[in-house]
């Protein structure tokens, strides 16, 4: 099966729960598997992803327990990951992306950040290993606001392509800032061709709150990142 191919099965699925795969699919991702029981693909950085359309044991068979990192697009396949091949999961996200073609400029001093900010990022932001950071910085994926010179703020994407990182730092909370970050990055990810997207923790409220009010589009279903201790 060809990605395109992957892709337009998961987009009549459902676009917006499995934007992240999509999104992956048309980066290059390789397909592991596809099939009418469901879609495996594997990232350039190594991130597999699995999505089960028909029969979740056959998707079950599938799975490698070696691979250190997996996006699980359903519950009990997360279940069974966790508990037979010994990973380890936080807890479920939303998946939200924007489906439009543009988005307005905010109009801020905004702009990608260099190697020189990585200790400021890693002071505040621990999702990512400092390796991650800065790599990320060496692509040019992370952005900072300035405020008459200052930092005040940054977000980005993570290597897959979802967009996140976002922080502001004190002093500059409460003023939207946090929205016109993403608003940003939804523009730099448009402008690459690339489909607008992210994920939210469950317990996430601010963030999701966010989502909403930028307008982006919800997914029906929940996903789960799996992995393995000390990866």
């Amino acid at each position: 099966m060809e990605r395109e191919e992957a892709a337009d099965i998961l987009m009549q699925e459902d676009r917006y729960s499995y934007v992240d795969m999509i999104s992956l699919l048309r980066m290059g991702a390789d397909i592991l598997h596809a099939g009418d029981d469901g879609i495996i693909i594997r990232a350039r950085d190594g991130l597999v992803s699995a999505a089960v359309l028909g029969s979740r044991s056959s998707i079950e068979e599938r799975l490698d327990a070696a691979w250190p990192l997996i996006c699980v697009h359903d519950r009990e396949l997360r279940d069974h990951i966790v508990e037979k091949h010994g990973y380890t999961n936080r807890e479920g996200c939303w998946s939200f992306s924007w489906r439009g073609s543009s988005i307005g400029s905010t109009g801020h001093d905004i702009h990608p950040l260099t190697e020189d900010y990585l200790g400021t990022i890693t002071a505040v932001y621990a999702i990512d290993s400092e390796d991650s950071i800065r790599q990320l910085l060496r692509k040019g994926w992370i952005y900072g606001l300035f405020m008459e010179g200052t930092l005040a703020g940054f977000a980005g994407f993570h290597s897959e392509g979802s967009m996140g990182l976002l922080h502001i730092f004190e002093g500059y909370r409460r003023h939207g800032y946090g929205q016109i970050m993403e608003e940003h990055v939804i523009s730099m990810a448009l402008s690459e061709g690339r489909i607008p997207y992210c994920h939210v923790f469950f317990s996430n409220a601010a963030s999701i709150r966010l989502q909403e009010r930028i307008g982006m589009e919800r997914g029906a279903k929940p996903i789960w990142w799996v992995w393995r201790d000390g990866e």
